[in-house]
C-alpha cells in the first residue's frame, strides 16, 4: 500500500536487525525460472520490446517485502514485485529489469523510461487520471500481537489496551479517535507507546512490552513471516482501522494494448497458481486477488 510508509525510510536490513530478538529468518522468494512461455501472449508483445528482449519496470526498491535492494553488492532488487515482474516477463518470453527510481518519478516516466511501474502503487482515482492500473494485491491494515496472543488482545474491544504506535502515522490518528470513543462510553483509556518508526513498535510487541501494534498489512504479514513464529496478525474491527484497498501495476495511459497484455498475463499466472505461490513464498498470501482488473473502481 505504497503512498507514505515507514519502510520507505527504514531498510529491510534495519527491520530484520530490529526483530532479531524475535528470532527472524529471511524470506527466500520464488524461483520464477520454472515459468513457461505462453506463445499466444508472447505474440502480442510490442515489437520494440520483443527486439530488446526486456520488460523494464520502475521501482523505488526500498519497500520490503515488496521490493528492496539486497544481494552481496547490496544493489540487487529483490522482493514480491521483483518476483512478479520476473514471472510476467518469463510468461512473455522476456527478461525483467527493475530500475531503481525515486517513487514520485516513476508514474510520469512510464512509456519513456519504464514499460511498467511495479512498486506497490495504491490505486487511486487521482492516479488513474494519468496512468492505467492492473490490480494485483488487496492490502489494508493488520494488528500484530505476540504469538499465541498471551494478553488476550481482542480487536473488537481495544479500550484499556497498551498499544505501540508509530508517531505521526494515520494509525495513531485513528487510534486516538477510537480512544475518545472509549472515554465517551465510560471504558478504560488506551495507553499509547509512541515510537519514531514502525520497526520499533513491532519490536516492542515482539519483546512483550505492548499488547499490540497496528500497521499496513504488508508490514504486518511480513513481520510475522520473518519472526519464526514469534508474532502473528489479527484483522482489525471497525471502519476506522479495517480499511482495504487495491494495489496495481502501472502502465502509460495511452498504451491500452500493453495494459491489456499485462492484465491477461497476470491472470494466466493467477490461473496456473504461480501468482499465489509467489505471494506465499513471502508470507503474503492473504493479499492475493482472484482476478487482475484494469482500472478497478475500488481504491485505498
Amino acid at each position: 500500500m505504497q503512498t507514505i510508509s515507514w519502510m520507505t525510510a527504514v531498510s529491510k536490513a534495519a527491520f530484520m536487525t530490529a526483530l532479531v530478538h524475535a528470532g527472524v529468518a529471511s524470506a527466500q522468494g520464488y524461483d520464477t525460472s520454472t515459468v513457461e512461455v505462453s506463445e499466444a501472449l508472447a505474440a502480442r508483445v510490442p515489437s520494440a520490446m520483443r527486439a530488446a528482449g526486456v520488460l523494464v519496470g520502475g521501482s523505488d526498491n526500498d519497500y520490503a517485502p515488496w521490493e528492496y535492494l539486497a544481494g552481496e553488492d547490496g544493489q540487487t532488487p529483490e522482493g514480491i514485485d521483483i518476483d512478479i515482474g520476473n514471472a510476467i516477463a518469463a510468461k512473455l518470453g522476456l527478461k525483467y529489469e527493475s530500475r531503481t527510481a525515486q517513487f514520485t518519478t516513476i508514474l510520469p516516466s512510464l512509456g519513456t523510461n519504464y514499460d511498467i511501474g511495479l512498486s506497490a502503487f495504491s490505486i487511486t482515482e487521482e492516479r488513474k487520471q494519468v496512468v492505467n492500473f492492473v490490480s494485483y494485491a488487496a492490502t489494508g491494515n493488520e494488528w500484530i500481537v505476540k504469538a499465541g496472543n498471551p494478553t488476550g488482545f481482542d480487536p473488537s474491544d481495544i479500550c484499556g489496551r497498551q498499544i505501540a504506535v508509530q508517531s505521526g502515522s494515520r494509525h495513531e490518528e485513528r487510534l486516538h479517535l477510537i480512544n475518545q470513543e472509549c472515554i465517551s462510553r465510560g471504558k478504560p483509556e488506551m495507553t499509547f507507546l509512541p515510537f519514531k518508526t514502525q520497526t520499533e513498535a513491532v519490536t516492542r510487541v515482539a519483546t512483550g512490552g505492548a499488547d499490540a501494534t497496528v500497521t499496513g498489512s504488508a508490514t504486518a504479514l511480513y513481520a510475522a513471516f520473518v519472526s519464526n513464529g514469534a508474532l502473528e496478525t489479527m484483522r482489525p474491527v471497525g471502519e476506522l482501522l479495517d480499511v482495504r484497498g487495491l494495489n496495481g501495476i502501472a502502465i502509460a495511459k495511452d498504451d491500452m494494448e500493453l495494459t491489456q497484455l499485462i492484465a491477461d498475463t497476470l491472470n494466466e499466472l493467477i490461473g496456473e497458481g504461480t501468482y499465489k505461490a509467489i505471494l506465499d513464498a513471502w508470507g503474503m498470501g492473504a493479499v492475493a486477488v482472484e482476478e487482475a482488473l484494469i482500472n478497478p473502481v475500488e481504491e485505498h
